[in-house]
Formats: C-alpha cells, sequence, structure tokens
C-alpha cells in the first residue's frame, strides 16, 4: 500500500514530479441515468473508480426536476481519460440515447482566469479553432467572476473523443500560461523589453 504524505490539514500534499496533476471534471450526465452508474449497492461505481484510478462522486440533485446530474471526476489525465469513457460507454450501452446518435454530454473544468483570454484567444480565435478541430462545442463565459481560487469553468459539450480533446487542448494552454508566468515573473518582463 502507498501512502503519502499529508500536510498539517490533513490534505494529501504529492511531490509533483512523481505523480501526476490530479485535474477535476464535472460531467453532466441524464437523471435517469444516476442508478446506472451507481449500479446495485454501488458496486458499479467502485468498480468503475478503481478500474480508472480516479475518485467519482455524484452530487445531489439541485431540486427535484432537474434534468441532469453533475458526476465529479478527481484524478490524473489517464484517470480521467478512463473514467469519462466508461461513463460515455455506459450511457449508450444502457440506450440512454438514440443508438444511432452519439453521446455528447457537457464537461466542465476550471482554469485559471488569467488564462481564459488565452482559451478565448484574440477575438475568439482560439476557441474557435478548438472548436473546428475537435467538433466539440467550447464555451469560456467572459463575464464570469471568478471563483475563491481564482478559477472560471470553461464549458465542454460534445462526444467523448471531441470532450477528451478539447480537454486536453485547454490544459495545455494553461500549462504554458503557466510556464511562462514561471520563466518571466510579473515585472520581468517589462525590464526585459527596454
Amino acid at each position: 500500500m502507498l501512502l503519502l504524505p499529508t500536510n498539517w490539514a490533513g490534505q494529501l500534499s504529492v511531490p509533483s514530479d512523481k505523480y501526476p496533476e490530479q485535474e477535476i471534471v464535472n460531467l453532466f450526465i441524464p437523471t435517469q441515468a444516476v442508478g446506472a452508474i451507481i449500479g446495485k449497492k454501488g458496486a458499479h461505481i467502485k468498480q468503475l473508480a478503481r478500474f480508472a484510478g480516479a475518485s467519482i462522486k455524484i452530487a445531489p440533485a439541485e431540486g427535484p426536476d432537474v434534468s441532469e446530474r453533475m458526476v465529479i471526476i478527481t484524478g490524473p489525465p489517464e484517470a480521467q481519460f478512463k473514467a469519462q469513457g466508461r461513463i460515455f460507454g455506459k450511457l449508450k450501452e444502457e440506450n440512454f440515447f438514440n443508438p444511432k446518435e452519439e453521446v455528447k454530454l457537457e464537461a466542465h473544468i476550471r482554469v485559471p482566469s488569467s488564462t481564459a483570454g488565452r482559451v478565448i484567444g484574440k477575438g475568439g480565435k482560439t476557441v474557435n479553432e478548438l472548436q473546428n478541430l475537435t467538433s466539440a462545442e467550447v464555451i469560456v463565459p467572459r463575464d464570469q467572476t471568478p471563483d475563491e481560487n481564482e478559477e472560471v469553468i470553461v464549458r465542454i459539450i460534445g462526444h467523448f473523443f471531441a470532450s477528451q480533446t478539447a480537454q486536453r487542448k485547454i490544459r495545455e494552454i494553461v500549462q504554458q500560461v503557466k510556464q511562462q508566468e514561471q520563466k518571466y515573473p510579473q515585472g520581468v518582463a517589462s525590464q526585459r523589453s527596454k
């Protein structure tokens, strides 16, 4: 059994070079599909979590007549891919979608508010290229108020591979921005250009 150190608050502190970064994706599934994802006595969702190597939780319904429920998936990129792939597959297998249509779900990922502009691009160029490349609908609300972690939600709507490709490309943009910020901290860039 692998024991990982925790910090003083009891949260997992993982050395970033040895363990891939944990990502959180909120995937929205039809309310009537919740039972199929959970399985009898939670058997399917537990098996899915073990298979994928991710934490998978289904958020409580926000009201009595909601058409979708949020599945919260936490894990490294490979675990995200496996978990989301199995969920898309299960919904198709259980006929929650027309047999002739692809399963299209909405996924939400959080990005630092400082990188949202880069995801959108000048005049929407990057987000349009992303949509053309992936065939997923990518929505980055411009007027969104950042949360307590200074993050905003990017909505991705599409079939499995379209959604996965869009998620990966957006994460790449975020990583590029982070690397640039580490290379040229605030203030250094302005001195460099003189």
